[in-house]
Formats: C-alpha cells, sequence, structure tokens
C-alpha cells in the first residue's frame, strides 16, 4: 500500500486491502489465515516466485537451510514440489560443480543474511520454447546429452526462442528469522533481443555463450542451441551456416 496506493487500499474498518487492478480483497492480516490461504492470496497479488527457507539443525547436511513453502508459477528445469523441505545442497543437486565450488559461499550466504538487508543477483539462460512455467525442456543431464544434436538457425523460429532472466532478492524476516527469497521473471525473445543490441553487446553475448562450456554446457542445454542463437544474434539468420566441424563435447 505505501508503494503502490493508486492500487491497493485499505477499508474503512482495517480488515481487508483492495486490489484496484484486480477489483477483488485480500485479508489485511494473515492471523487467521491457514497457510495454504495465505500463499495463494501471495500467489494472486505479487507478481514474484517466493520461497521461504528456515534454518534445520537437524539435517543431515551441513546444517542447512530448507525450503519450507514457496509459490513457484514460473520454475525453469525443475518440479517446485521436488525442492520443498530439502537443503540447499539437495535443491541445487543438479547444477554442475555445486558441492565443490558454491556449496560453502552458499551457505555461509544464507546464515549471515540480516533482516532489512536486500541481496539482489540475476542469472540468465536462453530458452527454445515459450513456456513461463517450464519444469521440464530447460536442462539436460549427461546421461540425457547423447541424444541432443546441435540445431541450425533454420530449426529455430527465434520469435518463440527467449533469453530469460531471473531477479533474485534475498532478505530475512525480522520476527521469524526465516530467509525469504523473491524471483522475477523476464523473458525476451531473441528476435527482439537482436534489434535492440549494440554490435558490442552483441559480441558481449555470444562470448557469454562461449563461456558455458563441460558440464554446464550440458546442464543449459547450450550444446543444443549455442551455435544456431550465436549465429543469429551476430546477423547470420538464413539458417546456411553449417555447424562447425570442432563443435563436440565430451560427455
Amino acid at each position: 500500500m505505501k508503494r503502490y496506493p493508486q492500487y491497493f487500499e485499505l477499508n474503512e474498518k482495517g480488515s481487508s486491502i483492495l486490489n484496484k487492478i484486480k477489483g477483488e480483497s485480500v485479508p489485511a492480516s494473515a492471523a487467521n489465515l491457514k497457510p495454504e490461504e495465505m500463499l495463494r492470496y501471495i500467489a494472486t497479488n505479487i507478481e514474484e516466485d517466493m520461497l521461504i527457507l528456515i534454518k534445520n539443525p537437524d539435517t543431515e547436511q551441513y546444517d542447512e537451510y530448507v525450503l519450507r513453502a514457496a509459490v513457484s508459477l514460473m520454475p525453469a528445469g525443475f518440479n517446485p514440489l521436488d525442492k520443498l523441505n530439502q537443503p540447499l545442497t539437495t535443491i541445487h543437486g543438479p547444477v554442475p560443480g555445486y558441492v565443490q565450488k558454491l556449496q560453502t559461499a552458499m551457505n555461509k550466504f544464507f546464515t549471515r543474511l540480516q533482516a532489512h538487508e536486500y541481496y539482489v543477483r540475476n542469472n540468465w539462460s536462453l530458452q527454445t520454447h515459450t513456456n513461463l512455467c517450464a519444469p521440464t525442456g530447460s536442462h539436460a543431464t549427461k546421461e540425457e546429452s547423447v541424444k541432443i544434436h546441435p540445431l541450425y538457425p533454420s530449426d529455430l523460429d527465434f520469435n518463440k526462442c527467449f533469453f530469460r532472466v531471473e531477479k533474485q532478492c534475498f532478505t530475512r524476516l525480522p520476527k521469524t528469522g526465516a530467509d525469504l527469497m523473491f524471483i522475477r521473471t523476464y523473458t525476451t525473445s531473441l528476435m527482439q533481443l537482436r534489434e535492440h543490441l549494440t554490435h558490442e553487446q552483441k559480441e558481449i553475448l555470444c562470448s557469454a555463450i562461449d563461456g558455458l562450456t563441460g558440464d554446464l554446457a550440458i546442464y543449459k542445454k547450450r550444446i543444443q542451441w549455442g551455435e544456431a542463437a550465436k549465429s543469429f544474434i551476430q546477423g547470420e539468420s538464413n539458417g546456411s551456416q553449417p555447424i562447425p566441424k570442432d563443435y563436440t563435447f565430451v560427455h
């Protein structure tokens, strides 16, 4: 109500909040709501996905934070139900190199997070489908990679291929000490993106695509769309460019 008073208004009794965009009201207090009801109100009034993680000293893995509640409408490459009640390391199990490179830092970050602090990070990927809710189709395993073949630009409709960015915001709830994570997802078609990128920005994006190597190239499915996307971004969109002969990966 403070940020968007033109859209959200408290009624005279102070018992409900009117969402003027939808013409619907939600309770002003969660005191009498079941957790599922509260999550449903959040999901239908806030654009971001929301995750609540609570420290669980009884977990076997590194005294980690555990995902205890979530509103996840736009997952990319995973089923949110599979992540519920799982510690961070298990949640990130499919991510190549997580244990070796990220586990310790992630655990420290979630433990040191303080109320009224807000940390923002972004990640990106390319997807060759139109699904915002994409529990499958965005990632691949080593076993699946043997059946994946590189695509030509002519294989793809770049109006339906998207540069997908997650803006993730982290903070801690002051009363419970639970960690809160918000995720807003942005998607831009490669057709639209290419029209607005400078030559230098195109080179930066293609360099970032080249930076996805080894197991990460498999996980992100870069082995499938990488060369086709680069060819299109650089303006070689007629589909006549052959895949380089040395474009191979060791599985």
